[in-house]
């Protein structure tokens, strides 16, 4: 197996947007009960992630782009089943919090479920 290199990786491309996508919906959240600080920190990792994925993108190669792509699929899919899991925990848990509460949660559980996968997930020959 060849080593692409740091840079050329679709799956941490991935990793990088589903990071900016899972801090951007904690945002709603910051922004409801005015907590502008940490609203405008949010605002500058956000952006500063994906000039970084925007980067990695422009440098890599074709095959690695399409490797990307998939892994965004696969992003995609496991950031529903986080958020999807953590309804049905807030539905049977009782009291519910408000969505801008449990919807970061989600989307944190979805990433790190997607991470593990890619660490798991045996090597592309």
């Amino acid at each position: 197996m060849m080593r692409q290199g740091l840079l050329a990786s679709g799956e941490r491309i991935s990793i990088l947007l589903g990071l900016a996508l899972t801090m951007l919906m904690a945002a709603p959240g910051y922004y409801i009960v005015r907590d502008n600080e940490r609203l405008m920190l949010v605002a500058g990792g956000v952006a500063a992630l994906v000039v970084v994925s925007a980067l990695l993108w422009q440098r890599a190669a074709s095959s690695v782009r399409k490797g990307t792509l998939t892994a965004l699929k696969r992003l995609l899919l496991w950031l529903i089943a986080g958020v999807a899991a953590t309804a049905i925990w807030q539905l049977v848990a009782g009291p519910s919090a408000y969505w801008y509460q449990w919807l970061p949660k989600g989307m944190t559980i979805g990433l790190l479920l997607h991470a593990l996968y890619g660490w798991w997930r045996p090597a592309e020959q």
